[in-house]
C-alpha cells in the first residue's frame, strides 16, 4: 500500500483566507460535513454492514463547545481511504465519484476555514491498517506560505472506521449558542429523508435530529360536505423535458408557521426550504398570505437540475418555475382538485367554528350566576393585599423540584435570552406558574440571560377539566403560558410598569373562575 507522507493543498495558500467571506449559513456549512458522511455510508453501505452487521447505522455527532472554542464532528461511516485522501484536501479537487453529495470537492476544506482558523482531520478508511492525522492552521499556511500539510499514520486494525474532525480557534462564522435550536430545525429539516429511512442519526450537543413530519388534511370536498373524507395528498410523478420531479403536494390539517410550501431535494437532500424559508412560486401558492399560501405543502425530489456550490439553491430557476406550471396544470386537471379544496375549504371551517361558538357560548351561560363575578373579583382583592401570603406561594413554587424543563434561545431589543419552560407539582401554592430571571448558568454565555417559567401541574386548574384529568393534550395551555411569559419581558420596554401583576392577578383569578 502506498504511504502517504505529505498531502497537498493545491491553492495559493492567500486564497484560503477568503473562503471566510463566502456566503453562507451555519446550517448549510455543518451540512457539508454530514454530506461526506452520509455519501462515504452511501458508497460503502455493504462492506460497513458485512463488518459489524444489520444493526450497523450511520452516526454523525456534531458538538460544539463554546467555552473551549472548538467544535466536535464524530462519523462512524467508512472514513477517507487512500485512493481519496489526497483528493479531500485539494480545493476544487473533484471526487473520483461526483455523483453524489459530495460533488463539488469543496465541502470539508471550505466549511472548516469558514468556521475555524485551526482544525484537524483523523480518519481511519474502512478495510485499511492505518489511520491518518492531518492538522491545518490558517496563520501558518498564509504567512509561511505552506502548499502541504505533514500526515501522520498510525497502524490501526483493518475493520475499524471513522473520521473525526476537530475545529478549533473558531471564527466569526461559528455558530452562537442562540442559534442552536434554529441550527437543529434545519439539519433536521435538510437530511429528512435519511432520517425517516433510518439510515442515519445525527445529534447535535446530545439531542437525537427528528425529521420534520406534518398533519395532513382529511376531510370531505368542500363542494360535498356530507361526503366521504379524502385525504388531501397529491403523489407528484411529473417530467417535462430532461427534469423530473417525485414526491407530493398536500394540504396541511392546520396552519401551521413554518410548514407550508415547498421543499425541493436532489440526491435525497434537501436544497431548497431546508431552513425557515420555503418555496413559494407563485404559480402554485398564489399570492402571499393567502388561504392556498398558508396550508399547501409538499416535498419534491427534482432531477436534471444543477445546483449551486453551497448546495442551497438550483441554477435553472426559469426551467425549474416552467416544472411548476406543469405540476399546477395537473393538481389543476384533478377531480376533486387539491387547488380548489386548498382555496375553499375555509368555508367549511367557519361552520364548524359557528358550531363551537355555540358550544361555549352554553358552557359559560350554564356557569353565569349574579353576583358571582363580583365576589370572586372581591377575593382575588383581598389575597393580593397580603404581601406575606403572596411572597410565600411565591417561594413555594419556585423552590419545587423540577420534573422535566425545556429550554430554547431567542433575542430581544439586542439582548440574548434563554427561556426554560419547567415543569413542578407543588400542592402548597396558589401560583398556576411563575416567572423567574436569573443569573446565567454555568455553560451558557454571560450575556444570555435565563428566564425560568415554572408550570405547576399539581394546581386545582389541572383538576377541574377532563382533558387534563385524563392526561391529555398539555401543549396548548403550556404556549399559553409561554406566550405570558415573554409578554412579561417585554412589557417594560413598552412602558407598562410592574408587568408581573398581571401574573399575580392571573393566578389568584384562575383559582376563582
Amino acid at each position: 500500500m502506498k504511504q502517504i507522507e505529505r498531502v497537498s493543498i493545491a491553492l495559493k495558500p492567500n486564497v484560503y483566507s477568503t473562503f471566510r467571506n463566502l456566503n453562507n449559513t451555519v446550517s448549510n456549512t455543518l451540512g457539508e460535513y454530514v454530506d461526506n458522511a452520509v455519501q462515504s455510508y452511501l458508497n460503502h453501505r455493504e462492506q460497513l454492514l458485512l463488518v459489524d452487521g444489520d444493526k450497523y447505522k450511520l452516526t454523525v455527532s456534531i458538538d460544539i463547545n463554546w467555552e473551549a472554542r472548538a467544535i466536535y464532528i464524530r462519523d462512524n461511516a467508512a472514513g477517507i481511504d487512500v485512493l481519496n485522501y489526497e483528493r479531500a484536501f485539494e480545493p476544487a479537487h473533484i471526487p473520483l465519484d461526483d455523483t453524489g453529495l459530495n460533488e463539488f470537492g469543496m465541502g470539508m476544506k471550505t466549511a472548516s476555514v469558514w468556521l475555524a482558523n485551526k482544525w484537524s482531520v483523523r480518519t481511519k478508511a474502512l478495510g485499511e491498517e492505518v489511520e491518518r492525522f492531518t492538522t491545518f492552521d490558517l496563520e501558518k499556511v498564509t504567512s509561511e506560505e505552506k502548499e502541504d500539510l505533514v500526515v501522520t499514520e498510525t497502524t490501526k486494525y483493518a475493520n475499524e472506521h471513522y473520521t473525526e474532525i476537530i475545529l478549533t480557534d473558531l471564527s466569526f462564522n461559528a455558530p452562537k449558542p442562540m442559534q442552536m435550536d434554529k441550527i437543529k430545525r434545519h439539519l433536521s429539516s435538510i437530511y429528512r429523508h435519511f432520517l425517516r429511512t433510518n439510515q442515519v442519526e445525527i445529534s447535535v450537543n446530545g439531542t437525537t435530529l427528528e425529521a420534520p413530519n406534518y398533519n395532513i388534511l382529511k376531510a370531505p370536498f368542500y363542494k360535498t360536505p356530507e361526503g366521504e373524507e379524502i385525504l388531501w395528498k397529491k403523489e407528484i410523478d411529473f417530467e417535462i423535458d430532461h427534469y423530473k420531479a417525485k414526491g407530493f403536494i398536500a394540504i396541511l390539517d392546520k396552519i401551521q408557521n413554518n410548514a407550508n410550501g415547498l421543499v425541493l431535494m436532489r440526491r435525497g437532500r434537501v436544497i431548497v426550504g431546508g431552513g425557515d424559508e420555503r418555496y413559494f412560486p407563485p404559480v402554485l401558492f398564489g399570492q402571499s398570505g393567502s388561504f392556498r399560501y398558508r396550508r399547501l405543502f409538499g416535498e419534491l425530489e427534482l432531477e436534471g437540475f444543477e445546483v449551486s456550490f453551497n448546495k442551497n439553491g438550483f441554477r435553472e430557476e426559469e426551467d425549474l418555475y416552467m416544472l411548476m406550471e406543469g405540476i399546477r396544470d395537473e393538481l389543476k386537471a384533478d377531480n376533486p382538485s387539491l387547488l380548489s379544496q386548498t382555496d375553499n375549504y375555509r368555508q367549511r371551517a367557519k361552520e364548524q367554528f359557528e358550531k363551537i361558538s355555540k358550544t361555549i357560548k352554553k358552557e359559560l351561560e350554564k356557569k353565569t350566576k349574579p353576583k358571582l363575578l363580583s365576589r370572586q373579583v372581591s377575593e382575588v382583592e383581598n389575597k393580593i393585599n397580603n404581601s406575606q401570603y403572596l411572597q410565600k406561594n411565591e417561594e413555594k413554587i419556585i423552590k419545587a423540584e423540577v420534573l422535566d424543563s425545556c429550554s430554547e434561545t431567542f433575542q430581544y431589543n439586542g439582548k440574548s435570552y434563554m427561556l426554560k419552560m419547567e415543569l413542578v407539582t407543588e400542592t402548597e401554592t396558589d401560583s398556576l406558574y411563575s416567572v423567574v430571571k436569573e443569573k446565567s448558568e454555568e455553560g451558557t454565555p454571560s450575556e444570555t440571560t435565563p428566564i425560568l417559567c415554572k408550570v405547576n401541574l399539581a394546581h386545582p386548574f389541572f383538576t377541574r377539566f377532563d382533558q387534563f384529568k385524563k392526561g391529555q393534550d398539555y401543549t396548548p395551555i403550556i404556549a399559553i403560558f409561554k406566550a405570558l411569559t415573554l409578554a412579561e419581558i417585554m412589557a417594560p420596554d413598552k412602558g407598562t410598569k410592574f408587568a408581573s401583576n398581571v401574573r399575580i392577578l392571573f393566578n389568584q383569578s384562575i383559582l376563582q373562575l
